[in-house]
């Protein structure tokens, strides 16, 4: 991990949940941060504000990653970034009740990805004159196993995020960018009884082999490891506890 000391890492939706702990686990290992948020700029500020008050680099950048323009916009602004973590998402249990079918579609590809499309196209495009690169896929053991009907929309959006991590790992290779996923199963987050009844919570346990959901830092452990393997690209890597064996 000393080859990242001093590196500037993006993390997509780093305002809470997963993205809080990837961007904190990156600042411990000396990266600076930067901790992007569509629509909570205040909670993305306590991340960075947390990072700098342990002695770290961090700062904020609120974009929404769907949009063309103010993606590009972002990555001129930023300067260098060497790392970029798509983590970025709609949340799939805070659907409303009102929106169309076709709605929920195009607003979870438009976030899971599309942003992380318009985000890779602008990282590679800067990183291949840099000769060094991470590119981070956070997806999901949905992108695997059967989706219930409301779940559609978000299986299909992860699934796609392998694709994109294959043709990065292929076409950065030259350039020394490499590409993975991180395929997350249950994970306990601070939002997780917000998302789930106590009775959801304990059907999505009891599917774990291992039985129970996973912690944030090891799935930031994982991420962290793909970052720090320069040798490992266009590979998944799978925590689930059980949920879902790769061949």
């Amino acid at each position: 991990m000393e080859e990242i000391k001093g590196k500037a890492a993006l993390v997509t939706g780093g305002s809470q949940g997963i993205g809080r702990v990837i961007a904190l686990s990156l600042a411990d290992k000396g990266c600076r941060v930067v901790v992007n948020c569509a629509n909570n700029p205040d909670n993305a500020q306590r991340v960075a504000d947390e990072i700098i008050a342990k002695g770290g680099r961090a700062e904020v950048c609120r974009c929404d990653v769907s949009d063309e323009k103010a993606v590009e916009a972002m990555f001129d602004a930023l300067g260098r970034i060497d790392i970029l973590v798509n983590n970025a998402r709609l949340d799939p249990w805070r659907r409303t009740a009102e929106m169309s079918e076709g709605e929920w579609w195009s607003r979870v590809m438009d976030v899971n990805l599309k942003g992380a499309f318009l985000c890779s196209m602008a990282f590679f495009n800067r990183a291949k004159n840099y000769g060094w690169g991470r590119i981070v896929n956070v997806a999901s053991v949905r992108s695997f196993i059967p989706a219930e009907m409301t779940m559609i929309a978000y299986g299909v959006s992860k699934l796609g995020m392998h694709g994109i991590t294959r043709a990065m790992a292929h076409n950065g290779a030259p350039f020394g960018i490499t590409a993975n996923t991180v395929c997350p199963g249950m994970v306990i987050t601070e939002n997780i009884n917000k998302r789930l009844t106590p009775e959801k919570y304990k059907k999505e346990q009891d599917a774990i082999p291992l039985g129970r959901p996973a912690a944030s830092e090891e799935i930031a452990d994982a991420v962290l490891f793909v970052i720090g393997n320069g040798y490992v690209t266009g590979e998944t890597i799978n925590i689930n506890g059980g949920m879902y064996y790769a061949p």
